[in-house]
């Protein structure tokens, strides 16, 4: 085949937002190193609310914790000095090409990954961003259906490869 085969790698598929939030809450719990999130969107409320109160626990153990989003989200959702306010509860984050002033073709490149990887063994990837709609705890566009998978084992590493080329 094209792409790489990984033999010790367990793939978790999760049909709706709802299933994947519940097993990031715990395999965020169980992290001893180091925490990495890339996401396009990342929105205040019960989502994002129950994964930073992890996020800041775990910087507070010692975790690495890094997010980066999209700079997009920083204009629509997020407050403009919100890396610092991450930065006060000890974890880094960046935004990807942030908003300027200025009219540029810089703004066709956006981030939409979606990646969350801890410890280089347990990824996340898929459709379901971090806000309320993408786990139908608010209505924005009717009944939302994301899916998404969770990747443990070998795999998770070409993931916080990924990550870190982009930070």
């Amino acid at each position: 085949g094209c792409f790489p085969v990984y033999n010790n790698t367990e793939v978790t598929y999760f049909p709706l937002g709802e299933k994947k939030f519940e097993e990031m809450l715990r395999q965020l719990k169980k992290a001893k190193h180091f925490i990495f999130m890339e996401y396009f969107i990342i929105n205040e409320g019960k989502m994002w609310g129950n994964i930073l109160e992890i996020l800041a626990q775990k910087a507070a153990e010692g975790v690495d914790v890094r997010v980066m989003y999209d700079g997009t989200c920083e204009f629509s959702t997020l407050p403009h000095n919100y890396p610092k306010q991450l930065k006060k509860l000890g974890i880094s984050c960046k935004t990807f090409a942030p908003i300027t002033p200025f009219v540029s073709t810089h703004y066709n490149y956006r981030d939409h990954r979606k990646i969350l990887v801890i410890d280089g063994h347990t990824a996340f990837t898929g459709g379901v961003n971090l806000a309320d709609e993408y786990i139908n705890h608010t209505v924005k566009y009717g009944h939302w259906k994301d899916t998404a998978v969770m990747l443990q084992g070998d795999a998770a590493q070409s993931f916080t490869l990924l990550f870190l080329q982009m930070w």
